[in-house]
């Protein structure tokens, strides 16, 4: 399918090529808002081929230059793309540019976990935080997150292409896991964890993991 480039704010921020993507409006328009969440159907029972793939997949490693606790913000005009409070994600605004802000707080995730986790506020929808990736685009991968909406809700996918698998919240002030998973149509080149409520939204999020599975057609 066409890859269409999405705001300026969505690129690589190693060196190299810009990370084309598709807009995440586009992306999830065709789950609506307010749906109930499709994780716990969006895989089927796999057995794990590798293991955790994501960078700094517990949130524990703080951008270089940002202590613990310490608000990082990006608003429009700001340079981009924007580093997270987390090393190894960057933060990701809507097409309109509206302010988000993450750092880095005391993980309250269930089961086990590390001293962090990433809390997440977006302006608006789109809102969100992700890893770009380089992967063998012939093998598929599970991709799942803890995530616990205060406002809004938080959509995960893994590709960045319309029409991949897409994982809801259906939850408010409750932990929830995500998870999508890909086959040989879709491949896995992007962990993308954001807000689409058009009104903003606030969310925690923790636990990522990304996993090489069997392929299932």
């Amino acid at each position: 399918m066409k890859k269409v480039k999405v705001s300026s704010h969505f690129q690589r921020r190693a060196v190299g090529p810009m990370l084309l993507v598709a807009s995440l409006s586009s992306l999830l328009a065709a789950t609506p808002a307010g749906a109930a969440s499709p994780a716990a159907s969006a895989c089927p029972d796999y057995f794990f081929l590798s293991d955790n793939l994501a960078s700094n997949p517990g949130f524990e490693i703080p951008t270089a230059d940002v202590a613990v606790g310490d608000t990082i913000c990006w608003t429009s005009g700001d340079p981009s793309p924007p580093p997270s409070a987390a090393e190894g994600w960057t933060m990701h605004s809507s097409n309109a540019g509206a302010k988000v802000c993450s750092k880095l707080v005391p993980s309250k995730t269930p089961g086990p976990h590390g001293e962090y986790m990433l809390m997440f506020k977006a302006g608006g929808n789109e809102g969100g935080v992700y890893q770009a990736l380089e992967l063998p685009p012939d093998k598929a991968y599970m991709f799942s997150v803890w995530v616990y909406v205060k406002k809004g809700q938080v959509a995960i996918q893994s590709n960045t292409t319309t029409g991949g698998p897409v994982a809801w919240t259906s939850k408010i002030g409750e932990w929830e896991q995500l998870r999508v998973c890909t086959n040989s149509e879709y491949s896995t080149n992007a962990l993308v964890i954001a807000n689409e409520d058009p009104d903003g939204g606030q969310f925690y999020v923790d636990r990522a993991e990304l996993r090489e599975i069997p392929i299932r057609e």
